[in-house]
């Protein structure tokens, strides 16, 4: 839901002290000022909140941060690991605690990010049971060590068994159907999409932090419908920590192999 008009700060400690209190599965707050963002998750079960500000590798150059003004978040308790991750800290969801991070929010926009555009807040709570495929994970894992066919059988095996986090077009067009909502990542020039898909929540935050509306889709549905896009590849866990894409021709085979179960 979006958080009422208001001076910026106490809009932003409204808004932190609504997460703290969610009694959600998992609730998100995103902080939007032009390209910048942060973003703050409360876990039930968790006292304490996740805060997370906007890796530089993905801001427009103008925005991009210099040593020093990443200095000054590792200053505030931030930590970065290497590549596209966001920088993380966490805090307590004490009163006192938030209203420290309202200052020091509003601090890192104008001295890190140096951004004056107007602030937008969202908050999401989450109640779903989003899907977990461990099996899957491993056997991708086995695959990522090295050429084995036996384990390449066995991941295609654990495909087949899946459920899989779509991401759909924030967007869509009304008419479209199935398919034709499908998140693409890439168009090539021959027209054919590049689409993607999640094993897990925590892969697809790593490809959109803010989160992302999804449709869950086991695998004897999946392959049929991505197949009708004649997709170039269909990548899995994209800008994720284990993940990799398969072509064209290994969906059809995936097809083929859900048909032959099925009749």
């Amino acid at each position: 839901m979006a958080i009422s008009a208001a001076p910026p700060r106490e809009r932003l400690l409204d808004a932190l002290e609504q997460l703290a209190a969610s009694r959600a599965r998992e609730a998100r707050l995103v902080l939007q000022a032009g390209p910048i963002y942060l973003v703050w998750i409360a876990r039930a079960g968790d006292d304490q909140l996740e805060q997370e500000s906007v890796s530089s590798t993905v801001l427009p150059p103008a925005y991009k941060l210099t040593t020093e003004r990443g200095m000054l978040l590792r200053e505030l308790g931030f930590a970065k690991p290497s590549g596209r991750r966001n920088w993380k800290r966490r805090h307590p969801r004490t009163r006192a605690s938030l209203e420290e991070v309202v200052d020091q929010t509003l601090d890192i926009l104008a001295r890190v990010y140096a951004v004056d555009q107007p602030i937008l807040l969202a908050l999401h709570e989450d109640p779903r049971d989003h899907p977990q495929n461990p099996g899957l994970i491993a056997a991708m894992r086995e695959v990522a060590k090295g050429w084995d066919e036996a384990k390449r059988r066995a991941m295609y095996s654990n495909m087949l068994n899946a459920t899989f986090l779509v991401p759909i077009n924030l967007e869509p067009d009304p008419d479209a159907e199935g398919s034709e909502a499908f998140h693409v990542f890439e168009t090539h020039p021959s027209g054919r999409p590049t689409l993607g898909v999640f094993t897990d929540w925590a892969s697809l935050r790593l490809w959109e932090p803010r989160g992302h509306d999804y449709w869950s889709i086991h695998a004897s549905r999946l392959f049929v419908m991505a197949l009708e896009r004649h997709p170039v590849t269909l990548q899995i866990n994209p800008n994720g920590d284990i993940g990799g894409e398969l072509y064209c021709h290994e969906v059809e085979m995936l097809v083929r192999a859900v048909k032959s179960v099925q009749s």
